[in-house]
């Protein structure tokens, strides 16, 4: 949490970065109707998420966040000194690190790993009506809702969100491959037969056949 408040302050806008750190400290939702759903301590949050057909993945929601702000941050400059875009950074800074926080919300800590807390709405949907309620700034919560680009409900109407969008979704993919091959190296587990019991296994399926 100190980490994403010590980015918060390269906001240069002051109200924006108040509201930023604020919701950090609280990141509690408004609607009575949501109370009921675990949170999960940013720390230790972990989100299920898949690219195409294959996975899911856990991925952790905090590192997540850290990176997508810093190549937010990189990009934009670059935009800005090769052609001359203004970018405007803050809001890019701001839909980074509030983007995926309502995860927290809508995965915990199960039995089995990480599982759905059968919330209704996803993070996306859940963070654009919390942000809403918070009064931010339209073009921040309009980054957060396109940031699923072409897939989602709200595609990016400006070069802030649609950085951020491509910023996200080649993380996604990076991470994809990374967790996902972390998480498939497991100990083979193999099946001990002796003799007698595979004849049996043989006979039984000779006989089927039969």
């Amino acid at each position: 949490m100190q980490k994403l408040i010590e980015l918060a302050q390269k906001i240069k806008n002051e109200e924006l970065r108040k509201k930023v750190v604020e919701f950090l400290k609280n990141p509690s939702l408004s609607n009575k109707d949501f109370k009921k759903y675990p949170r999960m301590k940013l720390e230790e949050a972990r989100t299920l998420f898949a690219v195409g057909p294959a996975g899911p993945v856990e991925r952790e929601i905090l590192n997540h966040t850290i990176a997508l702000v810093d190549l937010c941050i990189k990009t934009a400059e670059t935009m800005e000194k090769v052609y001359g875009i203004p970018i405007n950074k803050d809001n890019l800074i701001a839909a980074a690190i509030l983007h995926d926080l309502m995860h927290l919300y809508e995965y915990k800590k199960g039995k089995e790993g990480i599982e759905h807390t059968g919330m209704m709405l996803d993070h996306t949907m859940l963070a654009v009506a919390e942000y809403y309620h918070r009064d931010f700034p339209e073009d921040v919560i309009h980054i957060i809702a396109a940031h699923a680009g072409e897939q989602g409900t709200t595609t990016p109407r400006n070069f802030e969100a649609l950085i951020f969008h491509h910023l996200d979704n080649m993380l996604s993919l990076v991470e994809f491959h990374a967790y996902g091959a972390k998480q498939s190296q497991q100990p083979m587990q193999l099946l001990v037969l002796d003799e007698e019991t595979i004849k049996k296994i043989a006979g039984e399926k000779t006989e089927k056949k039969s």
